[in-house]
Order: C-alpha cells, then structure tokens, then sequence
C-alpha cells in the first residue's frame, strides 16, 4: 500500500515537472476549482469551455490523468484529448463536428487576433466565422479530390475520367453530412485522419485550451511562428481610421480572413527574433502594414504600382465588383521595369469570399510566379501572378479596372486557381499588405540595386505621375536614348 502510494507521487512529481513554477499555479488552480484560472473574454463559447473542463477534471478527480492531457494538448501537442473534448462536447451537448469547430473558431480566433495584431476583438466581433468553419471541415478532402485531379490524365478514357469525378463528389457529399450530423457518428480514427490532414485546428484547439488553463500568455515570437498569435498589425492613422471604421484593420479582410492567409505564410514574415531583428537593423518585431488602398489612395495604377515596388513580400488584396474577394501574395518584392516573370515557390493564390481557397505553386515546370510591366510598346502592361499572358492566375490589367483568372484548371505555376465567379472581373477595391519590408544596406537606393528608380528616365516620369516629384533628376545620369522595349531579351 505504502509502495504504490510512493510510485503515485513519485509518477505525479514527474509529471509536474514538465511545468515551469507559474504554469503549476495556475494548474493546481484549475484542477481545484474545475474553472478557468482568470476571467475569460465574453466571447469565449460556454458550451466549449464545459468540455475541457468535464473531460481534463471530471467528477472522479484523477491528478495524473490531469496533469498528462494537459501535457498532451499544451506541450506534444497530441490530437487523441481533442477528440476527447469533441466526445464529451457530442455527449453532454449533441454536437456535430461542425458544431464543436464552430466553438473552437468562435472562441479561438479572437484570442489569436488580440493577442498578436494590437487591435481590438471588439470592433470585430460581428464577422462571419462560416468561411473559415466550412475551410477546416472540407480542406482534407478537397486537398485529396486535388491529387486525384492530378493525376487524372493518366485515366484511360473520358469515361474513366467522368466515373472518377462523380467518385468523388460522393465521397465529398457523405463526408459532409457526415460532418453536420447531431450527435456525431464521427469515429475516433475518422476525426484523427481529419485532424492530421486540417492545418490550423489543432493550434486553436490548443489557444483555445491554454487561455483556460493558463491565462494569458507571454513569449509572442515563439507563439507567432506557431500561428498561436497574430503577427502585429501597424495601427493606422486618423485618416485610414476614419476611412475604415474605430479599430478596423482592413476594409477587405476578416481576422478569420487573416488567419487563414497566415498560415501559409513564411515565419520571417510572421515575426522576428532577436537576432533577426539586430540583423536588420530594428529594434522591433515585423509589423504588417497597409502600404496601399484604393479606398484611401484612390483607384489609380500609378498609386498601386509606387506604393508596391521595391518594398517587400506582399500581399495584394482585390475585391471584385460581383463581390468576389481574392489575391496573391508574393514572396520577392515587385521590382522596377522587370519584363521578365520572376518570385519563387512560396508564393500562392487565394480566395477568401464566401468559401476559402488556397492555391501554392503546383508540380510543373512553369515558373511564371509574378510579372509587373509598365510604359512598354511591345510587351503586356499590368500586374501578374502564374500562367501565362492573356491566361494568367491572376492578372491586372494597367488600366487598374479589368483583371482576369483564366489560368484554371491547366496551369502549371499554381495548382488550378478558382479565385473570382467569372474568368474576367471588374475591380471594386484593392489593399496592398507589406508583411516582410525589404532587407536594405544603408547606402542602397530605393530600387535595391541595379541603378533605381532614377537610372530610368520612364521610372522618374512614372513616379512624378504618381505624385512623388524626382528633385534629384537633374543630378542622374546620361538619359538612355534606347527603344522602351531595348532591355527585354
């Protein structure tokens, strides 16, 4: 008896050594009262917070049970307790898995978004949370209806081609009945196959499950790179709040939004550390920023182009006038009078109205990941992202009102875009996020090398045009008497 009562806490010492002194208070805390240990925002969904606290201390009080779901969801990260809460939320409540995600959204996204961008929850908290639900229940089959698509030219015939399609439009259909029935029928090994094949849940789960146990965090590197915390947003001004609304970052994108786009994103553009910062010569983490809206800056291609080139790794942002809302984002900045397609494998295309998608680069050899011309005779002028000319992913025409994505289902830059209703569009709106400004040596001009902005007699009339007057003209070189289009290859 006094053995095994020795291993007990011996087992139990072990356990609690996992935890650094404030994580074991506010433990010990909550496995007392059963609650969480500080006052949750109003947000937080009851019905989610009754499941943790039933399935990590129930009425038979286990402290070692306890302390190793608690290990599991919060250090190794473990998706067997998450489908414990899922069974007691299913049991006590007659959740469907739609349901129990919808807690996790509601109740997590909004922990991610205050934690890291600076902004307040409260101005956001009307946002509709469907979008990003209906993202994380179908992503792994549709990613799976995707390597299908692949590899469908190897079909035989057309009919083999047909009979695969309508395969899997069943199994799609049964999967999301599936989903929505209450009380689930969901199995343990059919919600840890769709857990392992969802990026993003588990990470809420566990933002989710943390705020309960632990209160609120610190460390927001770490938790940045993790998708545990937003990255920070710059506050705008007067002017852009104004424009946009009290504590309204974007005109165009939903924290929901927001989250689904970082998480495709590289971790120097979510923050970064201490040495990352001493290197480039900041003393701050990343912020995100709104360099360009056409709300605020007007609907001019000149503004879009100046405030975009030369900058960084971007987002770009298009609302559409049937209301379709997408874009791209782009690893490598936008460079000045580049005729040539350039970027690099990072870059992806999405869509974030109505239903989500996300699009990287595909398998083929086709590497046309961004383009942007202008002032040229005998070359297209605008904006572009994958495929080809006239057939891109994404393409803005230099008139800055007519783009189009008719790259779908054939292109070999990014896999099979669908961003916009019609294969042309007329634009609406434009926001241009810079999420990794540019890395520039002390005496490198604006363009980053290469002679910039003001080696180019075009440049400086295109910027003059934009509003920035070149009073260092006179003091540049020879003006080149070339053709426009002399540069391309």
């Amino acid at each position: 008896m006094g053995n095994g009562h020795s291993q007990e806490k011996s087992k139990e010492a072990e356990l609690w050594s996992h935890w650094n002194p404030d994580e074991k208070e506010q433990l010990e805390k909550f496995y007392e009262k059963g609650q969480a240990t500080s006052t949750l925002p109003a947000y937080y969904e009851k019905d989610l917070l009754a499941g943790i606290a039933a399935t990590l201390v129930p009425s038979e009080k286990n402290l070692a049970k306890y302390l190793t779901t608690a290990h599991t969801i919060l250090k190794t990260k473990e998706s067997g307790p998450m489908y414990h809460v899922f069974q007691r939320c299913v049991k006590d409540q007659q959740l469907s898995l739609q349901d129990f995600v919808t807690l996790v959204v509601k109740s997590a996204i909004p922990l991610w978004f205050e934690d890291g961008s600076s902004y307040s929850w409260a101005s956001s908290s009307e946002q509709d949370h469907t979008s990003l639900v209906h993202y994380f229940i179908h992503y792994a089959q549709e990613e799976a209806n995707k390597q299908k698509e692949s590899m469908a030219w190897l079909a035989a015939d057309d009919d083999s081609k047909q009979q695969s399609k309508e395969e899997e439009q069943q199994q799609a259909s049964k999967w999301q009945e599936k989903a929505a029935l209450s009380p689930s029928q969901i199995s343990e090994a059919e919600f840890t196959h769709w857990i392992q094949h969802t990026p993003g849940v588990r990470g809420l789960f566990q933002l989710a499950v943390e705020r309960v146990l632990l209160g609120k965090p610190t460390n927001l590197h770490a938790r940045r790179l993790d998708h545990l915390a937003s990255p920070q947003i710059q506050q705008h001004n007067k002017e852009t709040c104004k424009l946009l609304g009290k504590d309204k970052f974007s005109n165009l994108m939903t924290p929901y939004d927001y989250y689904m786009l970082s998480l495709s994103l590289p971790g120097n553009a979510l923050s970064w550390s201490d040495y990352e910062q001493t290197q480039r010569k900041v003393t701050q983490d990343v912020q995100h920023d709104m360099v360009f809206s056409s709300k605020r800056d007007g609907s001019s291609w000149q503004n879009f182009v100046s405030k975009m080139v030369g900058q960084g790794a971007t987002l770009v942002v298009i609302q559409a006038k049937d209301g379709s809302v997408f874009g791209g984002y782009a690893d490598e900045h936008w460079e000045y009078c580049n005729t040539h397609w350039y970027g690099n494998s990072s870059n992806f295309l999405f869509r974030i109205k109505d239903s989500y998608g996300r699009w990287g680069a595909s398998s083929g050899s086709n590497d046309h990941y961004q383009y942007l011309c202008w002032g040229k005779k005998s070359l297209p002028n605008g904006f572009g992202m994958g495929g080809q000319f006239e057939y891109a992913g994404l393409w803005i025409d230099s008139d800055f009102i007519h783009g189009h994505s008719r790259a779908g289902p054939l292109c070999t830059t990014y896999s099979s875009p669908q961003l916009s209703t019609n294969d042309t569009f007329v634009i609406d709106q434009v926001e241009v996020w810079l999420v990794r400004p540019l890395v520039k040596d002390d005496d490198q001009d604006q363009a980053g090398g290469g002679g910039g902005v003001l080696s180019h007699a075009e440049d400086m009339e295109f910027m003059e045009m934009a509003g920035r007057k070149m009073y260092s003209k006179d003091l540049g070189p020879e003006p080149n008497t070339d053709d426009d289009d002399s540069d391309k290859d």
